[in-house]
């Protein structure tokens, strides 16, 4: 539901998003997602021993399952970030 604040739609808390809302939010997840994989390739590079050879192969499997449950679980806070830099897609509340 949009109720209007001066001239700027917003849209009223609990209000279903709209579909741009919805792809910039999943785009932003996927954004802070690449970024922690990086994050998470770089420490284990750091990490690997000549006793890794064997298990490498698994290192970049575990890298994205790490970044997935971190930005499942609320992320770091990037995704957000970037979803409201962009006020032309999601509204801000009145304020």
């Amino acid at each position: 539901m949009k109720v209007t604040i001066g001239t700027q739609p917003v849209e009223a808390p609990g209000a279903e998003p709209t579909p741009d809302q919805a792809r910039l939010k999943e785009a932003a997840q996927q954004f802070e997602a690449v970024m922690l994989r990086r994050m998470l390739s770089s420490l284990e590079k750091t990490m690997k021993t000549e006793a890794d050879k064997g298990t490498s192969m698994y290192g970049s499997m575990m890298v994205d399952a790490m970044a997935d449950a971190i930005v499942g679980s609320g992320g770091l806070g990037m995704a957000k970030v970037i979803e409201d830099s962009l006020p032309g897609i999601k509204p801000k509340n009145g304020g």
